[in-house]
C-alpha cells in the first residue's frame, strides 16, 4: 500500500513540476483552461467510479471496466490534482 501511495505522489508531483515548468507567463487564459479540464476530469472519474460501484451486474466486463476504472481513477486523478496545483501556482508566482 506504501509503494501505490509512493506512486500516486510521485505522478503528482512530476504533473506539478511539469505544468510549472510549461506554464509561460504570457499564456494565462490556455492554463486556466487546462485548470477546468483537470477539474472536469476529476469530476467525470469520481461520478463513473460512484456508478460503477452501485452495479449489482458481475460479469467478466463490467469486473474488467471495474478494474479498469479503479487505475483511471488512481493514476488520472494524481496527474490532474497535480496539473492544477502547479499550473495554480505559476499563474499565482510566475510573472
Amino acid at each position: 500500500m506504501r509503494f501505490l501511495i509512493f506512486v500516486w505522489i510521485t505522478l503528482a508531483v512530476a504533473a506539478a513540476g511539469s505544468a510549472w515548468y510549461a506554464m509561460q507567463p504570457s499564456r494565462r487564459v490556455p492554463a486556466w483552461l487546462w485548470i477546468a479540464a483537470c477539474a472536469a476530469l476529476l469530476v467525470a472519474f469520481a461520478i463513473s467510479f460512484v456508478m460503477l460501484g452501485d452495479s449489482s451486474e458481475k460479469t467478466l466486463l463490467s469486473i474488467a471496466l471495474y478494474f479498469l476504472n479503479w487505475g483511471m481513477v488512481a493514476g488520472g486523478a494524481a496527474v490532474c490534482v497535480g496539473t492544477i496545483a502547479g499550473l495554480s501556482a505559476a499563474l499565482a508566482f510566475k510573472r
